[in-house]
């Protein structure tokens, strides 16, 4: 299973940090938020020191349906000239969304990525739905119009899915049905489920949710897709195992989960507090809670190189090695060539997150509402989904 940088605001050089400690095999990067320029010199220099790196950039087409709202936040997207808005009614023509993505493809192929995103629509509601249709539509007729340019680097087709559409399952099997049954393919998906903010983890965290993500890495890759999960976070083993090829994780909150609320203004407050990614409790827990923890479960700390940088507390700018760290080990640790091998090995991990967290409360130590278990239930219980309704 790969690990990519989901690349948003404060770009600095934590990716090529990662990239150069072999605990990144690429990076997504993001038009709302580099200037245009500024992106291709960055991925152009990416491109010469790590020629092995797989580069992408995300078209954000999907915030074409919200971009007249008055409260809209673009960035810089429209540095862009293929970027503009749209109607619903527009997009139900064919036409059009042949226009978009040959304006699109003819942009973009001038980048030194490794491979192409092509545009598509956020479904919002559900599967059964006038954006879901168009949003298939833009699947359908992305590698007819790819295979104008001439261009041979891979394309992957972007789906960006509401959670509330992966918990009915009648019509989350039907939409799989469709998308893996087209005549001209492309190499694969570029697949983000959204949550209704950056800060719900439960809506990620839910049964179904883990389960149908999960069915639509094995249900793609088993029909021969590549699957890059964008804002996978610690996610990122779960999807491996089900087949999935990539996941992404950035340095904020809005890079680790997507939310369309990213691109509308915040309250503000103050900076997040820094956390440390553990990998036995498949959480991020505060400093001070990771100080306390591990005089009494030792195995909170992960033996990985980061853990230097929490002694004392990091720069902010590390922070992200560390996390990029702890998933890139657990992706070595739960995903194998078998998957019947990785999903119990990934319920094992689940099982261990939680006897350790009993043993926290053993010794008397009241963790944050974001350090804390909430997110085990869900996991195994997608879990147990999954296996049952793959037959495996």
């Amino acid at each position: 299973m790969k690990l990519f940088a989901q690349i948003g605001h404060g770009l600095g050089d934590k990716v090529h940090k990662g990239l150069s400690e072999n605990l990144l095999d690429g990076a997504i990067f993001s038009p709302k938020d580099l200037q245009r320029e500024t992106m291709i010199s960055r991925i152009n220099e990416m491109r010469r020191d790590f020629p092995g790196a797989e580069i992408l950039m995300d078209p954000q087409f999907y915030i074409s349906l919200f971009g007249d709202s008055p409260a809209i936040n673009l960035g810089k997207i429209l540095d862009w000239s293929c970027f503009r808005t749209f109607r619903k009614s527009e997009l139900e023509l064919a036409e059009v969304v042949d226009g978009v993505l040959e304006q699109y493809f003819e942009e973009v192929s001038a980048l030194e990525v490794s491979g192409i995103i092509s545009p598509n629509i956020y479904i919002s509601q559900s599967f059964d739905s006038r954006e879901a249709v168009i949003a298939k539509n833009f699947v359908r007729r992305a590698k007819g119009i790819y295979e104008k340019t001439r261009d041979d680097r891979p394309l992957f087709a972007s789906l960006i899915i509401c959670r509330e559409a992966l918990q009915d399952r009648r019509e989350f099997e039907e939409f799989i049905n469709d998308i893996t049954m087209l005549n001209n393919p492309p190499e694969g998906f570029y697949l983000i489920i959204a949550s209704r903010s950056s800060e719900a983890f439960s809506d990620i965290y839910h049964t179904d949710v883990v389960a149908n993500w999960m069915m639509l890495n094995l249900s793609l890759s088993v029909n021969g897709f590549q699957v890059i999960n964008g804002y996978s976070d610690v996610l990122t083993p779960f999807l491996g195992a089900a087949g999935g090829t990539a996941g992404a994780t950035g340095w904020y909150s809005n890079l680790r989960m997507f939310s369309i609320d990213r691109f509308f203004p915040s309250s503000g407050g103050r900076l997040p507090i820094i956390r440390y990614l553990s990998k036995l409790l498949l959480n991020r827990i505060m400093f001070s809670e990771k100080e306390a923890i591990s005089g009494f479960v030792p195995g909170v700390i992960n033996k990985l190189a980061h853990d230097a940088d929490y002694d004392p507390e990091p720069e902010r700018s590390e922070e992200v090695l560390q996390s990029w760290e702890a998933i890139r080990s657990l992706n070595i640790e739960l995903v194998s060539d078998d998957i019947l091998e990785s999903l119990e090995n990934c319920a094992q991990a689940v099982l261990r997150a939680n006897q350790a967290y009993s043993e926290i409360a053993s010794a008397g130590i009241v963790l944050d509402q974001k350090s804390r278990d909430e997110h085990l239930l869900p996991l195994l219980d997608g879990l147990r989904q999954f296996r049952e309704r793959a037959e495996l």
